[in-house]
């Protein structure tokens, strides 16, 4: 994991993701006439959401929205520390009620943010893992498998850069977001089956 902590803000993909999901303007830092192309999609779309009937989308406070997704990344940035250290632990049983929170609050925090954020695609999708093995395999593998999806999720470029919009990055983050949701529950689901087992051993 890295060293540096990942520092969020404003980038013209949450605030475009605000819009969508408000049903209101908001404005992208250096759109005008003379911006980038990438740039200019995300004003035109702003012009299109700001058209919309009222019932097209339910209306959410803009600010009660961008408090929510910076709360969701800070907690899953602590959470990542949680989990590289249970994907560490070498010398001592794991800790598994422990490893059940963390990853349940991961999923929790993934879905919202999955929602608030309605990341694009990003262009063509690439094989994705299946993660087929975190559900019944060794927890630590597959523990190091989501610390190593969070990291490259929290330190994408699109939650620091406030410039011109990254499709491809977009598209990237959201991937990484929709892996974690998957893994994150069958790492729960197979540390609730260890629990158990452990339980009925003691």
């Amino acid at each position: 994991m890295k060293n540096h902590p990942a520092q969020f803000g404003a980038s013209a993909f949450v605030l475009l993701a605000l819009a969508a999901t408000t049903g209101t303007t908001v404005n992208a830092q250096g759109a005008n006439q003379n911006a980038p192309p990438a740039q200019q999609q995300v004003t035109m779309r702003e012009s299109e959401l700001s058209t919309r009937p009222e019932s097209a989308a339910p209306k959410r406070d803009p600010q009660e929205i961008m408090a929510e997704v910076n709360d969701d990344l800070h907690q899953l940035q602590t959470l990542t520390g949680s989990i590289s250290t249970h994907a560490a632990a070498t010398d001592q049983p794991l800790n598994y009620q422990s490893i059940l929170a963390d990853v349940t609050e991961i999923k929790k925090r993934s879905v919202r943010l999955r929602t608030d954020l309605a990341l694009p695609q990003g262009g063509k999708d690439e094989k994705r893992d299946s993660f087929k093995d975190a559900e019944k395999g060794e927890l630590q593998p597959a523990l190091a498998a989501l610390n190593k999806l969070l990291d490259s999720f929290l330190h994408n470029p699109i939650f620091s850069d406030a410039g011109a919009v990254d499709v491809q990055l977009a598209g990237k983050a959201r991937r990484d977001l929709e892996d974690i949701v998957v893994l994150s529950d069958k790492v729960r689901k197979n540390a609730e089956k260890r629990s158990k087992l452990s339980g009925k051993l003691q």
